[in-house]
C-alpha cells in the first residue's frame, strides 16, 4: 500500500466546495501569536501537510478507504493505524480543505476505515495490522477514548465544511456518550474500561464544547463541568504550584483523584507526566486560546502554570522539555528525548502570553531534531494549525444552530439563621450555539431578604455566587427561591431552595468550643463524631507508644496498614450567626515509611461540607511529605460559614503504591467562636 492522493471508488459523500478554506486566520480570545507574520505562519502549516500527507497518509485497507500509518514509532504492527492516529487525520484533513483538493475525498476514506472497524460498542477498533488490516491487539477488540474524541470532532469539522456529515455525527456522539462517559462525567480511559480512573491527555474541552454545542439530546456541560473538578482536585493535591497531571489518575469517581500506579496501563511511570500526558499543554492551551478566561477559566489556570513549569524545567529551550517530568516540575530523565513534549506546550505558551517562550517552540515546530515518526509528526501538525492562527472552531462558525445556555444551583438548598447571610453558586454553560452574555436575577425572597450577584452577569460558561441575606426579622420557613438568568437567546431559571431558621437571639456572642468530644476521650463511644474506614477498622482509637496522644489517652488514627485504605471522621456543628469569628485547630502528627522525596500515594485533607454533602472548602492538604517530630498544631478560619450548620471532616487516604505506609494522626481538636 502506498500513500495516494485520491481514492479508486467514488467515495460515500459527494465532494462539495469547503465552507472554511485554509487558511483561515482566527482572532483567539486570550494570549499572544507566534512573531512570525501570518503568510510566513500559512505557509510554514503547507510545508508541514506536505511532509505530513506525503509520509503517513495511506491509501489503504481498501480501495475506499484511508488509514494514517504509525510509521516511525511502532504503535501497531506493520505501521498499521491506531484510532488515536485516525482521529488526528480526520481534524488535520478538514482544516485544511481548501488547500488541499482531495480533501474531502480524503476524509471519507478515513471516515470508511473507521466504519469498517467498528468494535460491539459502534467506535473504532483502536489497533489494526498494516498489512491484514485486522485487530491485532490481544483480547475483545475495544476503543480508545481520545481517538473516539477525535474522530467525533472530526465528523463535526466535516459536517461544517463540507456538509452531510450530521447523522454520522450524531450516531457516533450518542456511542461516545453511552460508553465513554463515566456516570458521574468523566471520561473513562476505553469505551470497555471501569468507570474509576481517566487519562487527563484524553481531557480535550474544546472538542467537548462543540459537542454540547452540535449535539443537545446529551448533557456534555456535565462531562465539562466533572473534567474541571477532576482536574482541579487532582492538582491541588499532586501538583498545585504546577498545574501537572499524570499519564492515568485513579479514584476519578471520586472528590480525590489520585496518580495511577507506575505501570497502570502502559509500560512506563503512569504517575507522572508522560508520553500520554505531554498532550495537556496542548489541549488545554487550545481550549483557553478559543473560549477566553471565563469560559475556559481552569484550562486557562492550569495552561499558564504548565507552561511555566516547562519552560523553566528546559531552561526556555523546547528541545529539552523532557517526555517524563514529575509533578514537581523535575526531569524524570534526561536521556529521553522527544520534540513532541516541546511542541506540545505551544498554545499553552501562547495562552499564557508568553512572547518569547511562544516564538521559541514556533521555531522548533520547523525542525525535527530527534527524528520524531508519525506521533510527534501530527501532534506538531495539529499545533502548527492552532499556533498558525489556522484552526477555526466548529462550534462558533457555520452552526446553523440557535445558541442557548443552561443555568444550575450549587448546592441546590442551604439553611440559615434569620439575621445571616448564604452563598450558592449559580453556573451556566453553553448549550448550543455560541457563548454569550448572560444577566442574573433572583425572585421569591422571604420578607426582609436581599440577593446580591458578584458578578452580575456572566458569559455562558461561567459562574457568578449568589448571596441572601436575610433579616433578624425574616420569618422561619423554606423558601423557593428562583434565579433566572436571560440573555438575547433567551431566558432560563434554576431554583435554590433556603431554609430559614429562627434567630439565635442576636446581641453579643457567647465565646465557646463548639466541637463534641473534642479530644476523643468518650472513647469506643465516638459520638457526635461519624467514622468509617474502608478497612473496617474505627479510625478512633486508644493511643499506644508508638503513637501517643497528645493529651489524654485517646486519638484519630488514619491509615498506617501498609495497604489502600481510606478513613474518615466527621461532626456535624450548627455555627452562630451573632458570632465574628469561628476558627478551627487541632493538633496533628505524621510519620512514614514512604521512601520517596516527590510522591504523595499517602494524603490527608480537612474539608467542611454543608448539608447536603457537597464540599464548601478544603481547609487543609496534607501528604506523607509533610512528615513531623511530635505533634503540630494546625489552625483554620470558619467565619465564612458562621450562621450555618456544617459538616467538618477529616480524611485520610493511602495507595501503598510505593510499598510504604503513612500514618495521619489528630488530637485535642477545637471549634472556637466569639
Amino acid at each position: 500500500m502506498t500513500a495516494l492522493t485520491a481514492l479508486a471508488a467514488v467515495p460515500a459523500h459527494a465532494a462539495t466546495g469547503p465552507a472554511m478554506p485554509f487558511p483561515q486566520h482566527q482572532t483567539y480570545k486570550v494570549g499572544v501569536m507566534p512573531s512570525a507574520s501570518q503568510s510566513a505562519r500559512d505557509a510554514a502549516v503547507e510545508k508541514q501537510y506536505d511532509s505530513w500527507k506525503a509520509t503517513y497518509l495511506v491509501h489503504g485497507c481498501a480501495s475506499n478507504e484511508y488509514y494514517v500509518s504509525t510509521k516511525g514509532d511502532s504503535d501497531a504492527t506493520n505501521n498499521g493505524p491506531v484510532s488515536e492516529g485516525q482521529g488526528y487525520g480526520m481534524n488535520i484533513v478538514p482544516l485544511m480543505a481548501g488547500y488541499d483538493a482531495n480533501a474531502q475525498t480524503e476524509f471519507n476514506g478515513l471516515w470508511q476505515l473507521v466504519k469498517d472497524h467498528e468494535d460491539q460498542w459502534g467506535l473504532m477498533q483502536w489497533q489494526l495490522d498494516g498489512k491484514t488490516c485486522k485487530y491485532y491487539s490481544s483480547g475483545t477488540p475495544d476503543a480508545a477514548t481520545d481517538g473516539d474524541l477525535d474522530i467525533g470532532y472530526g465528523l463535526i469539522l466535516a459536517d461544517k465544511q463540507w456538509g452531510g456529515y450530521t447523522s454520522d455525527a450524531m450516531t457516533w456522539l450518542t456511542s461516545f456518550w453511552n460508553h465513554d462517559v463515566a456516570p458521574d462525567g468523566h471520561l473513562k480511559c476505553e469505551d470497555d474500561g471501569p468507570n474509576t480512573d481517566t487519562r487527563p491527555s484524553d481531557q480535550m474541552l474544546d472538542h467537548l464544547r462543540a459537542f454540547a454545542a452540535y449535539d443537545t439530546t446529551h448533557d456534555w456541560n456535565k462531562v465539562i463541568t466533572r473534567t474541571q473538578q477532576l482536574d482541579t482536585e487532582y492538582t491541588q493535591a499532586y501538583s498545585p504550584n504546577d498545574g501537572l497531571l499524570s499519564d492515568f489518575v485513579v479514584n476519578a469517581n471520586t472528590t480525590s483523584p489520585s496518580p495511577a500506579p507506575a505501570n497502570y496501563q502502559e509500560d512506563q511511570p503512569d504517575n507522572i507526566v508522560g508520553y500520554n500526558s505531554i498532550r495537556v499543554p496542548w489541549h488545554m492551551g487550545t481550549d483557553a486560546l478559543e473560549n477566553g478566561t471565563t469560559v475556559a477559566a481552569t484550562e486557562y489556570s492550569l495552561a499558564k502554570l504548565e507552561s511555566a513549569c516547562l519552560k523553566a524545567e528546559s531552561g526556555g529551550n523546547p528541545q529539552n522539555v523532557y517526555p517524563h517530568t514529575n509533578l514537581n516540575c523535575t526531569p524524570y530523565s534526561t536521556s529521553d528525548q522527544a520534540e513532541e513534549a516541546g511542541d506540545a506546550v505551544g498554545p499553552a505558551a501562547m495562552a499564557s502570553g508568553d512572547q518569547s517562550w511562544t516564538d521559541a517552540i514556533w521555531n522548533q515546530l520547523a525542525t525535527n531534531p530527534f527524528g520524531d515518526g508519525y506521533y510527534g509528526e501530527s501532534i506538531k501538525m495539529l499545533v502548527y494549525l492552532v499556533m498558525a492562527g489556522d484552526y477555526w472552531n466548529p462550534a462558533t462558525v457555520g452552526t446553523g444552530t440557535s445558541s442557548d445556555f443552561s443555568l444550575s444551583t450549587s448546592p441546590a438548598s442551604g439553611s440559615v439563621a434569620a439575621g445571616s447571610a448564604a452563598t450558592v453558586t449559580v453556573g451556566t454553560a453553553v448549550a448550543s450555539g455560541s457563548a454569550e452574555s448572560v444577566s442574573l436575577a433572583a425572585s421569591g425572597l422571604p420578607s426582609g431578604a436581599t440577593a446580591s450577584f458578584s458578578p452580575a452577569s456572566v458569559t455562558s460558561g461561567g459562574s457568578s455566587t449568589l448571596t441572601v441575606s436575610t433579616s433578624a426579622t425574616t420569618p422561619a420557613g423554606t423558601y423557593p427561591i428562583t434565579v433566572t438568568g436571560t440573555a438575547a437567546s433567551g431566558s432560563h431559571t434554576a431554583t435554590y431552595s433556603l431554609t430559614v431558621t429562627a434567630s439565635s437571639g442576636g446581641g453579643s456572642c457567647t465565646a465557646a468550643q463548639l466541637l463534641g468530644n473534642p479530644g476523643f476521650e468518650n472513647g469506643a463511644t465516638t459520638a457526635p463524631w461519624t467514622a468509617s474506614s474502608t478497612l473496617g477498622f474505627n479510625p478512633i482509637t486508644q493511643a499506644t507508644s508508638a503513637e501517643p496522644a497528645h493529651s489524654g489517652s485517646w486519638i484519630a488514627w488514619f491509615d498506617g496498614n501498609g495497604t489502600a485504605d481510606t478513613d474518615t471522621i466527621a461532626q456535624t456543628v450548627s455555627l452562630p450567626s451573632n458570632c465574628t469569628t469561628a476558627t478551627l485547630s487541632y493538633w496533628q502528627h505524621i510519620d512514614t515509611t514512604e521512601n520517596t522525596t516527590t510522591a504523595t500515594p499517602d494524603t490527608f485533607s480537612v474539608q467542611v461540607l454543608n448539608s447536603a454533602g457537597t464540599v464548601l472548602g478544603t481547609l487543609g492538604s496534607f501528604s506523607n511529605l509533610n512528615k513531623n517530630t511530635g505533634y503540630a498544631q494546625h489552625s483554620f478560619s470558619l467565619t465564612p460559614y458562621l450562621g450555618q450548620t456544617v459538616t467538618l471532616k477529616f480524611t485520610g487516604a493511602e495507595t501503598d503504591k510505593n510499598g510504604g505506609t503513612t500514618d495521619f494522626v489528630i488530637d485535642d481538636t477545637a471549634i472556637n467562636v466569639d
